[in-house]
């Protein structure tokens, strides 16, 4: 066997002889990466800085047995030639016995270094070990969690199962993945939804906001807070992982807080309580109820509970077609009305029923025409003012949105609070008018009885100011008999003042 056909070799060959194996050949590869280790020494003299003693057994029992050993990316710790100081290194050996010409038994190695190798694959089996523990505390976290959390391909289409997605909308993890989920978003929160998360994923935004509702297992909506953002590694985009935040309570006090500014803005300069009812309907539509109708009661202080009413309506405002009755038209309404029943409980009629069959006296007579026959709900405001009602409202909702609610109807309430200080003084000058009736004809007498002459009064007050007036007017019979007739008129006069 020439030995120096392996000098070329690409990697490391060595060769002993005898029972001590002795060193008698390396090849450059070998030489480079064990260093140059003098020739003709046993291997044990010649790498004693070799941690694994072991190695040298299984030269004896190759150099034995004939049988070749192949040990494949094993450890060896030594102070390596082209390393300043002692490291571990992987290497694969092959390890067979060979004849030479002289008929003598010696032992061949064929020595691969593989530490790149096993370091990588090492590398590998951490980074999937890491990957699995953290896949194992994502999964515990959304299953404890109270937020929905969901991953996405880097081009959108849900890829993973997500608990809490399918405990609060009840979707199956086949109608979720992929785009399944826009099933469950409310239908007029769809479009926006669909748009605003093509153009994050198109312009691949570092974050995806957006509140919209989500249909329940429960039945009904809710608003959830979607937060998202994207997975990177290194330039690349590799998915998308999101939450979902129940916010309904926030929505629902944002709301609050921009309806009741809005109320504010829209009656600031509004006396008359016709035009601030009107205002006031126009706000509560669309955002509380799709139509609303407001009616006032002029004769709320000389009505008896239980009897007919007359309700003057004032305002009328649909969401969309049809159109609502013109206002400025007066209902009378018997006393088995639930506008009445609410106008004498002071206190709100609502009514739930499945859409298009409401209770047959929920409505007032004559709007059967223009209420929607998918109506869902009804409510019957009465605003009361120093413990009469002075005006009653009706707000209607249509179709799947939410039926009215007593959230909702706290929140109308509150709204109209805002009529309070117009019809308060519009009750005020009602009062102050039959007062000022009751103290007029107590000072007017009836006319005498005077044989032979018909006396007939007429006495209208002024419909202006409080109708307190000093007009007046007397007849009575002097002592000789003759009749007098007298008619007076009182007027303020203001005279110039001189200057001194």
């Amino acid at each position: 066997m020439r030995l120096e056909m392996f000098d070329p070799a690409p990697i490391g060959v060595v060769f002993t002889r005898g029972p001590e194996h002795r060193l008698a050949y390396t090849n450059a590869v070998y030489r480079k990466t064990f260093g140059d280790r003098p020739l003709g020494r046993p291997l044990r003299r010649t790498f004693p800085d070799l941690a694994q003693s072991g190695y040298f057994d299984i030269f004896d029992r190759v150099l034995a047995t004939g049988e070749a050993e192949v040990l494949t990316a094993v450890p060896v710790d030594l102070d390596f030639a082209d390393s300043p100081r002692e490291e571990t290194r992987y290497f694969t050996f092959s390890i067979s016995r060979a004849t030479v010409s002289d008929g003598s038994r010696d032992v061949l190695g064929v020595i691969v270094e593989t530490t790149e190798q096993v370091t990588a694959a090492r590398r590998i089996r951490v980074l999937s070990e890491e990957r699995r523990r953290a896949l194992l505390r994502y999964r515990s976290l959304v299953s404890a969690g109270s937020e929905m959390v969901w991953v996405t391909g880097p081009k959108g289409g849900v890829t993973e199962p997500s608990p809490g997605w399918q405990r609060v909308t009840g979707q199956s993890w086949e109608e979720f993945r992929d785009d399944g989920w826009i099933d469950a978003v409310h239908p007029d929160d769809r479009a926006s939804v669909i748009e605003r998360w093509s153009r994050t994923l198109r312009e691949v935004q570092p974050r995806f906001t957006h509140t919209y509702r989500l249909r329940l297992a429960t039945g009904g909506y809710r608003h959830f807070a979607v937060d998202a953002a994207p997975v990177r590694d290194g330039d690349t985009v590799i998915e998308w992982i999101g939450t979902c935040r129940d916010v309904e309570q926030e929505w629902q006090d944002a709301r609050r807080e921009r309806l009741l500014a809005r109320a504010t803005a829209v009656t600031a300069d509004t006396a008359r309580p016709d035009e601030m009812l009107a205002a006031l309907t126009a706000v509560i539509v669309p955002e509380l109820a799709d139509n609303c109708t407001s009616y006032l009661l002029p004769q709320a202080l000389h009505r008896t509970p239980g009897t007919a009413l007359t309700a003057e309506r004032v305002a009328a405002v649909p969401r969309q077609d049809p159109p609502l009755p013109p206002p400025h038209h007066a209902e009378h309404l018997g006393p088995d009305s639930a506008l009445v029943r609410a106008a004498d409980l002071r206190r709100p009629v609502h009514a739930v029923f499945p859409p298009g069959s409401p209770p047959p006296d929920i409505v007032p007579p004559g709007t059967e025409t223009w209420l929607a026959p998918d109506t869902n709900s009804v409510v019957l405001l009465p605003v009361v003012v120093d413990g009469t009602t002075a005006a009653l409202v009706v707000a209607c909702v249509n179709g799947d949105r939410p039926p009215l609610g007593q959230s909702e109807i706290s929140l109308l309430q509150t709204l109209l609070e805002r009529a309070h200080t117009p019809l308060s003084n519009a009750l005020e000058y009602q009062r102050t008018r039959q007062v000022a009736l009751a103290l007029q004809h107590s000072l007017l007498t009836e006319p005498p009885d005077v044989p032979g002459l018909d006396i007939a009064v007429r006495y209208r007050p002024s419909s202006s100011a409080a109708e307190v007036g000093g007009d007046w007017y007397d007849s009575f019979v002097l002592r000789d008999g003759a009749t007098v007739l007298t008619v007076g008129t009182s007027r303020a006069t203001t005279c110039p003042r001189r200057s001194p």
